[in-house]
Order: C-alpha cells, then structure tokens, then sequence
C-alpha cells in the first residue's frame, strides 16, 4: 500500500513541476518582444525559402513562419507591438544567420480587419 502511495505522489510532482520545465525551455529561444517570439517549427503554417535574390518577405500580423536560408532554419511567430510594421529580417534572425538584407512586412491579421 505505502509503495502505491509513493508512486502516486511522485507522479503528482512531475506533473505539477511540468509546466516549470516548459518554462524554462522557452526562455532558451530567441525573442524581440517587439517583433514577436521565436516557435517550434510544427507550428508554423507556411515556410520562406530565402536566397540572395529576395528583397522582402509579406506576412500578417500572428503568423508563423519558417525561414530556410542556406541549409538553416528557424521559425518565428509574428506578434508585432503594431498592426503593421517593418523590419530587417536580421532583427529577428538566430546569429550567425545570413538575411542577405532582407525586409519583413507585416500586415495586420485579415481575422480582425474591417
């Protein structure tokens, strides 16, 4: 009885330090509060292949989006101060991440226009 009792409670202080861990995971990836926060990849719903030719990159306010450029990758949820707004894709990039100068646009959610 005592050894079911254990398990129990222990299985109640894993689940309740879980979210704790999720936390923590979440201070380890990129952020810009003014420009939103960096997200898993399976969230995303589209993906951006970035070469030297792109000049700019249109998305809505909310979205995530995976960025490829040359054989790297991350994915960024778009969750800007304003509803429209512009920025160097470099601002938001991991570093060490070449975005061969390119500019993001961000338009607001088409959810919440009038």
């Amino acid at each position: 009885m005592q050894s079911i009792k254990n398990k129990i409670a222990a299985i109640f202080v894993v689940a309740s330090l879980a979210p704790f861990a999720a936390m923590a995971h979440q201070g380890e990836m990129h952020t810009n509060p003014a420009f939103g926060s960096a997200a898993s990849a399976p969230a995303a719903t589209r993906t951006v292949v970035i070469s030297a030719a792109t000049k700019s990159v249109n998305v809505d306010k909310g979205d995530v989006v995976t960025f490829e450029l040359e054989g790297k990758t991350f994915t960024w949820q778009f969750d800007t101060l304003r509803d429209s707004d512009r920025f160097e894709l470099s601002a938001i990039a991991p570093e060490g991440v070449n975005t061969h100068g390119v500019r993001v646009y961000v338009a607001p959610n088409p959810l919440y226009r009038n």
